[in-house]
């Protein structure tokens, strides 16, 4: 008997100890690709900027490295978090890109700030739901 409480034991510690260097691994590399991320708050507060001053060429122009930089980091996202949120994500993505098409000043600055909240929502150690 007392050898299946070892067994027991030893196996509780393993499993916990794989768990938690799952976990050490798993946010080692979202914190080595999250900053590249800034290229997205970047991206975000051109759109704001350009779609302020009228400036769609510009706009344009970076919607498309905003996109670029979304497919840098998606696949660790995708991972982590509520698919909610993930999908409002990807439709504001969606959304601001036929709102500079449009020249759609009101609808390209409020949805850039919607989806600048998000992310850095997606970058905080423990996200709000």
């Amino acid at each position: 008997m007392g050898g299946n409480k070892l067994r027991n034991k030893t196996i509780t510690y393993s499993l916990f100890g794989l768990i938690l260097l799952l976990f050490i691994a798993y946010f080692t590399v979202q914190n080595a690709i999250l900053p590249s991320g800034k290229s997205i708050v970047n991206e975000l507060n051109n759109l704001i900027q350009y779609a302020q001053q009228d400036k769609w060429e510009d706009a344009e122009d970076s919607v498309n490295k905003l996109f670029k930089a979304w497919d840098m980091v998606k696949h660790l996202l995708a991972i982590n978090y509520a698919e909610a949120d993930y999908s409002i994500f990807l439709d504001n993505l969606s959304r601001i890109k036929g709102a500079i098409k449009t020249k759609d000043t009101t609808e390209t600055v409020s949805l850039s700030l919607s989806t600048l909240e998000l992310w850095n929502n997606f970058t905080k150690v423990v996200p709000q739901p």
